[in-house]
C-alpha cells in the first residue's frame, strides 16, 4: 500500500498460483479489471478461473482486447483518451470504480441486504450504526424509538428480524420466515400477510 509494485502485472505464474491458492471454482465469480484489457497478470487470473469453471466478467477501457474476448461477460467502458496520456487513474480508473460500485450495490439488493433503499442488513458495530438501525426500523414500521430499540435488542441487532417482531412474530418464527424467504424482507412480510412499507424518505440517513 505504501509503494507501487509495477512489475507485478507481468507475473503470470503468480496469477495462476493465486487462483489455485484461493480454490476458485464453479461457485465463484471472478471480475478481471484492466484499463488496457491486456495486463498479463489479470488475463492469466481470468483464464485460470475460467479453466476452473468460475463465472468470469471482464472490465476494460479498450475494446476487442483479451480480457473482453476471454470473459464470459464483457463490460467495455468507452472512456476515450486520458487528459494526461497514460494516467489511467483518471478517466479509466474512475469509470472502473463506478462500475464496481454499481455491481456490488446491485448484488447487495438481489441478496436482500437492501430494502427500499435502506441497508437492512447493516452490522451495527458503532453507535452511529446503532442509531441508523433504529431510524431504519422506525421508518419501516412506524413504531417509536423505544419500541425499535427493544425489538432490535430482542433480534440481536438484526433489522429484518426486528421488523417481523414488530409485526407480531416471535424471534423463532421471524428467523424461520426469513429463512424461507431467502433473506428477502419483502417476501417475508408477504409470507406473514403484512403489506410492504411505503418507500422511505432517506434524507437523514446519509451520515
Amino acid at each position: 500500500m505504501l509503494r507501487s509494485v509495477e512489475g507485478a502485472e507481468d507475473e503470470v505464474d503468480q496469477a495462476a498460483r493465486l487462483v489455485q491458492q484461493h480454490d476458485i471454482g464453479a461457485d465463484d465469480v471472478v471480475i478481471a479489471v484492466a484499463a488496457s484489457g491486456t495486463t498479463p497478470f489479470t488475463v492469466t487470473c481470468l483464464n485460470e478461473a475460467k479453466r476452473r469453471r468460475a463465472l468470469t466478467i471482464g472490465v476494460a477501457n479498450n475494446r476487442d482486447t483479451p480480457i473482453l474476448k476471454e470473459a464470459d461477460h464483457a463490460i467495455w467502458l468507452d472512456t476515450g483518451a486520458e487528459p494526461i496520456a497514460g494516467s489511467t487513474r483518471m478517466k479509466a480508473g474512475t469509470a472502473q470504480r463506478i462500475t464496481l460500485n454499481v455491481f456490488s450495490s446491485v448484488v447487495m439488493i438481489l441478496l436482500g441486504r437492501v430494502y427500499d433503499g435502506l441497508m437492512v442488513d447493516l452490522q451495527a458495530v458503532n453507535q452511529k450504526l446503532v442509531r441508523r438501525s433504529e431510524s431504519i426500523l422506525t421508518r419501516l414500521t412506524g413504531r417509536s424509538g423505544d419500541q425499535a430499540r427493544e425489538a432490535l435488542h430482542r433480534a440481536n441487532g438484526n433489522v429484518k428480524v426486528a421488523v417481523l417482531l414488530l409485526h407480531g412474530c416471535d424471534v423463532k418464527e421471524a428467523t424461520e420466515v426469513l429463512s424461507r424467504a431467502g433473506g428477502q424482507l419483502r417476501a417475508a412480510l408477504a409470507d406473514i400477510g403484512k403489506p410492504a412499507p411505503e418507500p422511505a424518505d432517506l434524507s437523514d440517513l446519509t451520515t
